[in-house]
């Protein structure tokens, strides 16, 4: 995409996006998860900690004193007063000086404004290290609240002939104010960190089914689920399929399920047999250097075997060098995905 493409897709992106002075969603599937999210830490106040007495103390009264926090001590409880944005700053140089269980063990509490603790802003006590990830998670709560998730697609071709598309795989991207984008690692990182994992989940894929359906009912589209961030399988399941309603997609064009990541641990091939899915995927990790490497070469034919004599399709991913989709069609993959094929985007390839 050229640099005149992502500045007008940007654009495109941020005109859809709900002003931020005004976040509550539209959709009541996205108001459910909006009502789910933790207030974020805003504006100044005073932050409590509860500390163990002995070397998890003194290492935070050393930390407070070398950076220049204003505090004081009330027998084993640390007082902090904070300015606005000093939340962010003051947790992370804490539990830098702490390990992380320290962290995990000591209790916290930010109190906004001038005001003392009372009595309900108890039940609201975490810990440090909790607190920190809140701290440094305002930025992905407000991409939840303001509805700022988007898809880019991935083509997945067929093999035997690469010029041929036949789906796409949805990957989450993330959208900031002045139209920059950002990648899913550090989305997904900070959602696991932060127990925010479903919620993103959840987000991104209804970005994908609402972005899936502007390039019209006959596209393909993979769209990932992470088994660790489903709580409520049914309710995840009912909400998909309520994004599916929303768009007016239809429906008897039915689902049908894809393993990723085949070869990455035993786990996750023991789960062949148990799912029966549709489409199998190779790990790119087991396909990087698959012609030079004997070992990879051996396992991932088998895997091949395995979806071929199940009557399951075969997809490839990781396709970087010429040698790589070479092998794999020399060995019946059935389709193939990589940067050397294609690499995500906001336009669809056709």
């Amino acid at each position: 995409m050229t640099h005149l493409q992502q500045i007008a897709y940007t654009r495109e992106v941020l005109s859809r996006i709900r002003p931020s002075s005004s976040p509550e969603p539209a959709s009541c599937i996205a108001r459910a998860l909006h009502q789910r999210l933790p207030d974020r830490i805003r504006g100044a106040g005073t932050l409590y900690l509860w500390l163990r007495r002995g070397r998890t103390a003194l290492r935070v009264a050393r930390r407070l004193a070398s950076a220049g926090w204003e505090h004081d001590f009330i027998d084993a409880c640390a007082r902090i007063p904070l300015g606005n944005g000093d939340v962010q700053v003051c947790t992370a140089e804490l539990c830098s000086a702490l390990s992380e269980a320290e962290a995990q063990a000591t209790r916290a509490l930010f109190v906004p404004g001038d005001g003392v603790p009372q009595l309900p802003d108890f039940a609201r006590m975490t810990s440090l290290h909790a607190l920190d990830v809140l701290a440094r998670s305002g930025w992905l709560l407000d991409q939840l609240a303001e509805g700022r998730f988007v898809s880019f697609f991935h083509p997945i071709v067929h093999a035997e002939d690469t010029g041929r598309v036949f789906a796409h795989e949805a990957l989450l991207r993330g959208v900031e104010r002045d139209g920059s984008i950002i990648d899913a690692q550090p989305i997904l990182t900070l959602a696991r960190e932060a127990d925010l994992l479903s919620e993103v989940d959840s987000a991104a894929c209804r970005s994908a089914i609402r972005e899936a359906a502007r390039h019209g009912p006959g596209m393909c589209v993979f769209i990932n689920f992470s088994p660790a961030a489903i709580r409520d399988p049914e309710a995840h399941l009912n909400s998909t399929v309520m994004a599916i309603e929303e768009v007016d997609l239809p429906r008897e064009q039915g689902f049908r399920v894809a393993l990723d990541d085949l070869g990455a641990g035993w786990s996750t091939l023991n789960l062949v047999h148990r799912v029966r899915p549709d489409f199998i995927k190779l790990d790119r990790e087991l396909i990087r250097g698959v012609h030079d490497d004997p070992v990879k070469a051996l396992i991932a034919r088998k895997l091949l075997e395995i979806g071929h004599g199940m009557r399951i399709g075969t997809i490839v991913e990781g396709i970087e060098e010429e040698a790589e989709l070479s092998w794999v069609r020399d060995n019946g993959a059935d389709f193939v995905q990589g940067f050397l094929l294609g690499r995500p985007s906001p336009v669809v390839r056709s």
